[in-house]
């Protein structure tokens, strides 16, 4: 099953009036666009009204065809999806899914959707009638509800089995709940992991929250799944789940409560799956994205279900889901391998769109499990496709690069500074004046050094071995891709470039910095002069299917003698984009970009916690200067000449 590489954020906020601005970003470009929801309020109630009948008729029918109701589903979706997509916003997706089929990977969608009124609808029955199919379905486009928080939590990195922790709540007020019947489906489900030593399967004894917060000390737990009851307490704007205390009578323990319980965990815990048992779905989503945005403080991801749901469609599910968790898949991918399980069941079911992913994990990647035989086969059926072989490269020099005499690298002291030792050679950019941005205004920089190359695979081990920092996510077993040593590393997010920097004593470089090692200090569009991008001069266009060594395009080098500042990977910049702390510029176009991006001055949006295919960094040595120029100009500190 193919894991998503490219990631499609879709943020929904309100605008004036009833207008929402929708805002999507990719690794294909981002668009703003201003529109209104296409259905009205009595409209949205009757199609939900046939979404939850066509739900409960679909479960376990024979029928061989349609029903008008559940035609009347996918009309739905695609007025989802149109809202969404339609125009540029869609233009968008489908050259991300481009680039992801040219990879051989898929395109993760985010929804942050900032209207209570939107994210209560069923956004996972979303049809694209271009594919003629759900998103959800198509394993290669995951969506789950995304939430943006500053620290990100890393995958779990431990042997097998995954440990669940589940619990039973039946207060005796409520609806009656077949305790042993509850409990034999998730056994039944686990079975054949729980033999294989996979998964490990514990019941929380007692149903109170005294008995949970009992449990939560005791042992190391990965999951915890609750099965029973809830509701929304709008006084308190908070969510709560029904459990019961010591007579039986229902007890309410809210989200923040929760969270706070599950805290005890918080080392080791990195799912929360919530199943209620009954309720009309307007409340349950409610419910759920009350205490999902409580509980994603804590864990990266909260997995809960917005309608009943048969046994039958329970059962598949959870099999299906835990043993895609167990090979280490995504959480997505395994949601979206578990909603095409109950597909495949039963295709005409629509039982698929009931679970809901929320999570905060930048990749899904929740856990890195190992075990014996299990590891060798996942490294075996997920191992990296040879390298292309390399074409021939123009060797010969651009002409207006600085000869030799001139240019000299960076002399250092005896003792070898750190950056030395890993191999990192830096070029000399000296002070003075260049131009800068589209609009070409002259700057003056100081002088300072940047690293011929960005940062290989192999100089990142030196700092992984030295400091246990994690390593990139898809190195197997924290190895090095065979093959890709003098390749970029990439899939790191700017705090990992900054760790990086920070052990090395060095500095990410300025944008300012960026484009003049880049440009040089005369007019030019392209490192080399003026001429447009070829295949010897840099990778780009998606030709070569992925990264390249870092010096294999010495015709692509800039006057200063800079390797690699257009294509192969994006590269982070220390600066913020247009003053929003939350993100970083990144420069230089990557291998699956086109001619368009390849332009030195070009300015890329990233989030500090993204960890992208595409993306990777090159450093700078200031030489001991207290104070750095920012690089943008509407906020720059530096004397502008003339002005």
């Amino acid at each position: 099953m193919p894991t998503p590489t490219f990631d499609f954020h879709v943020d929904i906020s309100p605008a004036q009036s009833s207008l929402y601005e929708i805002y999507v970003r990719s690794q294909a470009g981002e668009q703003r666009a201003v529109t209104r929801f296409p259905l009205s309020e009595s409209e949205l109630e009757l199609y939900l009204t046939k979404l939850e009948n066509a739900i409960l008729r679909s479960a376990g029918s024979r029928r061989k065809v349609l029903t008008p109701e559940e035609e009347a589903i996918q009309l739905f979706g695609r007025h989802l999806f149109d809202f969404l997509f339609a125009g540029e916003n869609g233009s968008l997706l489908r050259e991300c899914q481009r680039l992801a089929d040219a990879q051989q990977s898929g395109v993760r969608i985010k929804l942050n959707i900032r209207d209570p009124r939107l994210a209560a609808l069923p956004w996972e029955f979303l049809y694209d009638p271009r594919r003629r199919d759900y998103l959800c379905l198509d394993p290669h486009t995951p969506l789950v509800r995304y939430s943006e928080l500053a620290q990100p939590m890393l995958p779990l990195r431990t042997n097998a089995p995954l440990r669940i922790r589940a619990m039973i709540a039946q207060p005796k007020e409520f609806a009656q709940l077949d305790v042993a019947l509850e409990k034999r489906r998730i056994e039944d489900a686990l079975e054949r992991l729980r033999a294989s030593g996979e998964v490990e399967l514990s019941w929380v004894e007692g149903e109170s929250a005294f008995d949970l917060q009992r449990a939560m000390r005791r042992g190391d737990w990965h999951i915890f799944h609750f099965i029973g009851h809830g509701g929304f307490d709008r006084a308190r704007d908070e969510g709560f789940l029904v459990l019961a205390d010591e007579a039986g009578n229902s007890d309410l323990l809210y989200a923040s409560q929760l969270a706070r319980l599950l805290r005890m965990q918080r080392t080791t815990l990195r799912l929360v799956l919530l199943n209620a048992c009954d309720g009309a779905r307007g409340s349950n989503l409610d419910i759920f994205s009350s205490t999902a945005s409580s509980l994603l403080g804590d864990v990266p991801a909260v997995l809960a279900m917005q309608y009943r749901i048969t046994d039958g469609a329970a059962k598949q599910f959870s099999q299906t889901f835990y043993e895609a968790v167990a090979d280490n898949l995504p959480i997505d991918s395994a949601v979206a391998d578990a909603r095409n399980a109950i597909n495949l069941r039963d295709r005409l079911s629509l039982e698929w769109g009931t679970p809901v992913l929320f999570m905060r994990s930048e990749d899904g990647q929740l856990f890195d499990l190992t075990a014996s035989g299990r590891a060798a086969r996942q490294a075996s059926a997920q191992s990296e496709p040879e390298p292309p072989v390399p074409s021939e490269a123009d060797a010969e020099q651009p002409t207006d690069i600085m000869p030799p005499e001139t240019l000299q690298p960076v002399e250092v002291a005896e003792s070898h500074p750190l950056w030395q030792q890993i191999g990192i050679k830096m070029l000399p950019i000296p002070a003075g004046e260049f131009h800068y941005g589209d609009n070409k205004r002259k700057f003056t920089l100081p002088e300072f050094a940047i690293s011929e190359t960005p940062v290989t695979n192999q100089q990142y081990q030196a700092f992984v071995a030295a400091t246990q920092h994690p390593a990139p996510g898809h190195w197997e077993n924290g190895q090095i891709p065979e093959g890709k040593e003098r390749h970029p590393v990439v899939r790191v997010s700017w705090h990992d470039a900054q760790a990086f920097c920070n052990w090395l004593g060095v500095d990410l470089p300025g944008e300012m910095q960026w484009e003049k090692a880049a440009l040089g200090d005369r007019l030019r569009f392209y490192p080399w002069g003026d001429t447009p991008p070829e295949r010897d001069r840099c990778n780009f266009g998606n030709y070569r299917k992925g990264t390249t060594a870092v010096d294999e395009y010495p015709g692509g080098a800039s006057p200063y003698g800079v390797l690699d500042m257009v294509g192969n990977v994006w590269e982070w910049t220390r600066d913020c984009y247009d003053g929003d702390k939350a993100t970083r510029v990144l420069r230089g176009g990557s291998f699956c970009d086109y001619e368009a991006f390849l332009r030195p001055t070009v300015r890329e949006r990233g989030n500090l916690n993204d960890k992208y295919v595409n993306q990777g960094f090159r450093v700078v040595l200031n030489e001991g200067l207290t104070s750095l120029p920012v690089a943008h100009p509407l906020q720059s500190t530096l004397r502008i000449n003339g002005k």
